[in-house]
């Protein structure tokens, strides 16, 4: 968090008040089996998941039970006018991606914002789905950095289809998002993309280059997949034979969702798509008494035959953790016009600033007024008034409420401070409690 930017009232008060969430079903479980989960891990689920991964697991865990806990560290949030002065604590939340549904959801919101406003060219683009078949998954299970090459090949392939089919050199530009789960958080992994529909040659000019038929672009993804596994000792040369002679091959490429360069709404709802969480928590329900958990899903799997499953909950445990990646990669990438590297240089091109989203010409706007004011002004410390303008932002998208608002008077509303000293939280807590303001699922004796 930093410190909030002011803000503006949004509806007559006395307003709708921002309730802290608590923690929620998928930390309760977590609670109670994960330590029993790493004793039979390397017995159990090291085969199928693949080894040396409890460490990584257990870092991510640690941090997601925290998660919302406010014995863990609080914020004060103060209304501004010393009339009032209303005030409320939140709890302080992990950033963690992949396990964690809250922080997860906040990070999909703001990647769609960003790709949609910043990204992504005003032009058509089409969604790209990249399959492959059940035989050659396990292998991202136990090489976990094997998604990276893949991601290459794709954006490789994609660059090489539309040259052939312009006769010409061309740049185009893709963001890829490598998803290692289906439905009932499986694992299945396979790529969304967010591909522009052409490119533009050496001279400037867009080559528009719609794809009807996926038919060729499929046949030579498989062969470029294919003989990757083969030279890389991942299968021999018979099997590879074997999987290039097969009618039914398992690889496919969906592209039948088309974006238009005007609709924003769908470029954002895409974008947050290719960046959703493996598990939602709405769709959890965990019987403690029984070990289990439920999964239901909205609509009818055809694959299962049923739209729930019931799971051993140290199974699920497994399954969920089996989708956080490895320390310091990244799932989602950016390739061609999309890269940060091209993009820093898209101010160099006449045709790529006209073209440009609304977010990316308002950033070069600001940073031309910035070199034009007086340089001896100290900046402001990175990740102060952004970050929590950021989450002030999150929190009315996903609550429908702004909580630097005070429900009370309508003034403006500040981030005070932050307690993490367990003593100094513990006194706090203690006082909500006497005053009937106590935290959501909060357990009393859990302070003594």
């Amino acid at each position: 968090m930093g410190i909030p930017v002011q803000t503006t009232r949004a509806h007559a008060y006395p307003g709708k008040e921002y309730i802290p969430r608590g923690q929620n079903v998928l930390q309760a479980l977590f609670k109670d089996h994960f330590a029993e989960f790493k004793e039979i891990y390397d017995e159990k689920y090291a085969q199928i998941y693949g080894n040396y991964r409890t460490d990584r697991i257990t870092e991510v865990v640690e941090e997601f039970l925290k998660c919302g806990d406010f014995k863990e560290g609080v914020a004060r949030i103060k209304c501004q006018n010393p009339k009032c002065g209303h005030d409320y604590f939140v709890p302080l939340s992990c950033l963690g991606f992949y396990l964690c549904p809250s922080c997860h959801q906040k990070r999909t919101l703001l990647f769609g914002e960003k790709i949609a406003h910043d990204v992504l060219l005003r032009l058509p683009h089409r969604q790209f789905v990249f399959a492959i078949p059940k035989c050659l998954r396990p292998y991202f299970l136990h090489n976990r950095t094997l998604f990276s090459d893949i991601s290459r090949l794709i954006f490789n392939l994609i660059q090489q289809f539309y040259n052939e089919v312009a006769s010409r050199q061309i740049t185009t530009g893709l963001v890829l998002s490598h998803q290692t789960f289906g439905d009932f958080a499986r694992p299945n992994p396979h790529w969304h993309g967010l591909l522009l529909e052409g490119g533009f040659d050496d001279n400037g000019n867009f080559v528009y280059l719609p794809i009807a038929s996926t038919m060729q672009m499929t046949e030579l993804f498989r062969q470029k997949v294919i003989w990757y596994f083969e030279k890389n000792n991942l299968l021999n040369t018979d099997f590879a034979l074997n999987l290039l002679s097969w009618k039914n091959s398992g690889f496919s490429i969906d592209n039948s969702v088309r974006i238009y360069g005007s609709d924003n709404k769908a470029r954002e709802s895409l974008a947050q798509y290719i960046a959703r969480a493996p598990v939602s928590v709405e769709k959890l329900k965990y019987e403690p008494f029984h070990g289990k958990v439920l999964f239901k899903t909205p609509k009818y799997n055809d694959y299962f035959k049923e739209n729930f499953k019931s799971f051993d909950v140290l199974d699920f445990i497994a399954l969920v953790t089996a989708h956080i990646p490895p320390k310091h990669k990244q799932y989602i990438r950016r390739y061609g016009l999309y890269s940060s590297r091209s993009r820093g240089k898209w101010k160099e091109h006449e045709h790529l600033c006209r073209l440009a989203p609304d977010g990316w010409k308002e950033k070069q706007e600001i940073a031309v007024t910035v070199l034009q004011e007086d340089s001896s002004q100290e900046a402001p410390a990175a990740g102060t008034k952004q970050q929590r303008s950021a989450w002030a932002k999150l929190i009315k998208k996903v609550h429908g409420v702004d909580p630097l608002i005070c429900p009370k008077c309508g003034s403006e509303m500040k981030i005070i401070a932050i307690i993490m000293d367990p003593e100094e939280t513990a006194k706090i807590l203690r006082h909500l409690i006497k005053t009937g303001k106590s935290p959501p699922g909060l357990d009393p004796n859990s302070l003594n």
